[in-house]
């Protein structure tokens, strides 16, 4: 039995706020479950716990990371509590909040009355980069409409903020303060959404015994709000969330948040304004769009209107605005809601507007735009936070008081040389709420993201949030990525709490069956094409180095390997090894096989090697993941993990890199195998075939091509080895038993089409999915990829066996290397026909060739993916 535990046992600093015990030390009543938890579990359990919760967030890939280059955060595995009573108080001035950054909003984009009577100073506005005159009265058609006329869907499209989302934390009195407001498109939703799940599995049913109050309603609030956003009436319409894509701190959050959704995630490359609606490009056609969820920045929305150089939005989007088509998530221009500057007219602002004063004050907040605040900074440097006056991500907050001298005088030179750019901030302290740590419990400064949804009805205030806690109240300072820690929110209600309700709940309306498939968007139809190809150069490269590998750590001396050379010819023609290993005479200056090649499996300077195909296959897959089985993306996590995040088998010894190998092809014959049973046949299923059967046609050629174009004295050994790499030695044995011979494996390998590895089965199979993809009604007779696929089809059905092993007086086979110089140099072709005629609106290209692309997106480093 576990030794007592208690939250006790957690230090309480004199003076500051403690969330789990009173002043005299006690334990607050809403604690007292987690209480008889941490007593029930122990130090051990927790530990145990902990260790969970981290390989869950491993698995399902949810973590709460910003940049490909930033350690992912981590999940406390003790919660914090608030008690039900306090929230109330807490949620109505919430509530108020959002109506006040409404009214604010909807008047600095309409009337302007607060500048006209110089509420808010002019230049707060007008001085801001980032505001631009298109934002100005972006009206719908709806606003024109009256309210009882129109029905709630006008009232809720009359609204420019759905969802929203404030900072907040508690001082040493036990007040809330307001720190900062997200108004454009708040992060964190799905990561407290993946908290709260993941907590769930490690602690069960704890949730129930405390009473804690459910997230699933807001969610199921935020969806029928949705649906009631659409410029049409429709049961079922269409909701996209336009996510920055690849490299984007909001890559993981919004996958997820679409799968649990169900809404389809799209990138700007993915929408098309026709007709003066917004729609999906698809394989099949276009789809309209009727409510779009967008993720990105106000100025990124419209290269039309806006900034010209964005390639996150849509062309034409703010006009589709205008005329109604279209409903947006939050309303363009609602970033300007959440200017700092915006922070010390907000009571007054609040008064003039709603004749109401703030519930919740702000923290205060000093703009150096006006000349008594800017000397008050200026003369209080080191007891603020100095932000940007304008946009939360301009630059991050900057802590004077942990500045050089220098760096605090070059600071008051930008203050005084353009004063309206800068706030300052009061430095709260942060309550404290106990967090298990390096083996204890140890008090942390905690603040809290809440999260608000704006309907016709009013505000909904989420019940929880995202807490994230710190050993140190500066590192919270900043967004929502700072803090080195994140935990579950608890609302602890005093009565039983219903747990029937679910997101997952029937809906009333009846949805109309349908087969999917041709509303593929082109953009992910690249991602599942280049995912395949991935995977298979994954299996095709880790295949011939186990094989390799084997030989080197089998009884038998490296001279008298006689097939080892064209195995190490093989690998450097596949981008393994350096190219000097393929050119005849240079490879004996080489280090030997045996000491090189156990650290080479996993070295990540090879751009075309293991290392390389295993984190394209990942990039490619996580953009995708709302697409894919979450089971094939832990798998390709898995990969990942084996072959780029562990490095180096310690010792870099022949046996361990044979024992990383195997499991590599394990892992890779699993998402094989899952990819054939859980993908539904569609147009995705068929892009990913494509790439599969393209990857390894070229891989098998250019493996005959760099060990069976040149034939050897006794061919035996060379043969098995192929095969074994090809994995079709067992069908070679049950054919032809223990003699290999080189004619029946090249007829294996290339003529046969019964064996899945061999060429021409590549071919069949490539023509089918070709005949199965859509067709423009223009075309008249085979496409171009079509005739590539059918002429080399037919190259491959006409091959003589006997003509192909037949050795010329030089001592090649001439046959055969013509026919697998065709394959490799017609798969290249092939796949850019393909891509020329699905595909090619991408910007994005990508190359299995490991040279950089300028257009391409942020790349994840081998080192630096989650």
């Amino acid at each position: 039995m576990a030794a007592p535990f208690s939250l006790a046992h957690c230090e309480q600093p004199a003076g500051r706020y403690d969330e789990c015990r009173s002043e005299e030390g006690h334990i607050r009543p809403h604690w007292a479950t987690i209480e008889s938890m941490l007593n029930r579990i122990g130090a051990s359990g927790l530990n145990d716990r902990s260790l969970q919760i981290e390989q869950l967030i491993r698995e399902h890939g949810l973590t709460f990371q910003f940049d490909v280059d930033q350690k992912p955060g981590q999940l406390g595995s003790v919660p914090v509590a608030l008690e039900d009573q306090d929230w109330t108080g807490l949620s109505a001035g919430l509530a108020q909040r959002v109506r006040v950054l409404e009214a604010v909003l909807d008047d600095l984009l309409g009337p302007q009355t607060l500048i006209r009577e110089r509420i808010i100073p002019r230049e707060v506005l007008w001085g801001n980069p980032f505001f631009y005159r298109a934002f100005h009265q972006l009206q719908r058609t709806e606003e024109s409409v009256s309210e009882e006329s129109a029905g709630i869907g006008a009232v809720s499209r009359s609204k420019r903020l759905h969802v929203t989302a404030f900072d907040v934390v508690r001082g040493d009195s036990g007040r809330w303060w307001v720190t900062g407001d997200r108004t454009r498109a708040p992060s964190g939703l799905g990561h407290l959404l993946e908290n709260r799940i993941v907590l769930s599995r490690a602690l069960p049913h704890a949730h129930r015994s405390a009473n804690v109050r459910r997230l699933a309603p807001f969610f199921k609030s935020l969806r029928e709000h949705f649906r009631a956003l659409t410029p049409r009436a429709m049961e079922n319409p269409r909701v996209a969330l336009l996510t920055p894509g690849a490299g984007s701190y909001r890559e993981f959050e919004d996958s997820y948040l679409a799968r649990y959704l169900g809404y389809t995630l799209v990138q700007g490359r993915d929408l098309a304004v026709r007709g003066e609606r917004l729609n999906l490009k698809t394989l099949g056609g276009l789809l309209p769009i009727e409510v779009l969820w967008r993720h990105v920045s106000d100025q990124n929305c419209d290269p039309l209107e806006l900034d010209p150089a964005s390639l996150e939005g849509c062309t034409g989007l703010l006009q589709t605005i205008r005329d109604g088509h279209v409903s947006v998530v939050n309303s363009i221009g609602a970033a300007i809601a959440e200017m700092p500057a915006l922070l010390p007219f907000l009571d007054a602002s609040a008064k003039k507007l709603l004749g109401e004063e703030l519930i919740l004050p702000s923290v205060a907040t000093y703009w150096c735009g006006d000349e008594q605040p800017c000397r008050f900074v200026l003369n209080n440097l080191d007891k603020l936070i100095i932000r940007s006056a304008h946009w939360v991500k301009e630059f991050e907050p900057m802590i004077p008081e942990q500045m050089t001298s220098q760096q605090r005088g070059e600071l008051r030179r930008r203050i005084k040389a353009q004063p309206h750019r800068y706030v300052g901030q009061e430095r709260l302290s942060h309550s404290l709420t106990p967090v298990w740590s390096d083996g204890q419990l140890q008090p942390w400064h905690f603040t809290l993201r809440s999260f608000q949804l704006q309907t016709a009805d009013g505000v909904e205030v989420l019940p929880g949030g995202l807490a994230r806690v710190s050993p140190a109240p500066e590192l919270l300072g900043g967004s929502a990525r700072s803090g080195l820690m994140t935990q579950d929110c608890w609302i602890v209600s005093d009565e039983p709490v219903d747990h029937e309700e679910t997101l997952l709940t029937a809906e009333s309306q009846t949805i109309r069956l349908r087969r999917g498939g041709a509303e593929l968007p082109s953009r992910v139809a690249d991602h599942l094409f280049w995912l395949g190809r991935y995977t298979e150069r994954c299996e095709s490269i880790a295949r011939l180095l186990r094989t390799t590998l084997t030989r080197l750590a089998g009884e038998d001396e490296l001279d008298e390997l006689s097939e080892m050379p064209r195995l190490i010819h093989a690998l450097a023609a596949m981008g393994q090894l350096e190219p000097d290993y393929a050119i005849e005479g240079l490879n004996g200056a080489m280090p030997r096989p045996d000491v090189m090649l156990p650290d080479s499996v996993f070295d990540c300077g090879t751009t075309r090697g293991l290392q390389s195909a295993a984190v394209g296959a990942l990039r490619n897959a996580s953009a995708v993941r709302d697409r894919i089985p979450l089971d094939a993306y832990r798998i390709l996590r898995s990969l990942h993990h084996e072959v780029v995040v562990q490095g180096r088998p310690r010792g870099g010894d022949v046996i361990s890199a044979i024992e990383r190998l195997n499991r590599c092809v394990t892992l890779l014959l699993a998402f094989s195998g899952l990819a054939a049973e859980s993908l539904t046949r569609t147009h995705g299923w068929r892009f990913v075939l494509l790439g599969r059967r393209i990857e390894r046609a070229h891989q098998t050629a250019e493996l005959l091509l760099a060990t069976m174009a040149e034939p050897m004295r006794d061919e035996s050994s060379l043969c098995e080895a192929i095969l074994d790499a090809t994995d079709s030695l067992m069908t070679y044995r049950s054919r032809y038993l223990s003699i290999t011979q080189p004619a029946p494996t090249i007829d294996l390998l290339v003529t046969d089409e019964s064996n899945p590895r061999s060429l021409r089965f590549q071919m069949q199979d490539i023509e089918q999915v070709l005949l199965e993809l859509p067709t423009s009604a223009k075309q008249v007779g085979l496409g171009e990829d079509e005739r590539i696929a059918a002429d080399l089809t037919r190259r491959l059905l006409v091959a003589d066996i006997a003509n192909l092993c037949h050795c010329e007086p030089d001592m090649k086979r001439v046959a055969l290397a013509a026919l697998l110089d065709s394959v490799c140099a017609t798969m290249p072709k092939l796949a850019n026909a393909i891509e020329a005629r699905y595909l090619i609106h991408t910007s994005v290209s990508q190359s299995l060739t490991g040279e950089p692309d300028k257009h391409a997106p942020l790349a994840f480093s081998p080192m630096s993916l989650p």
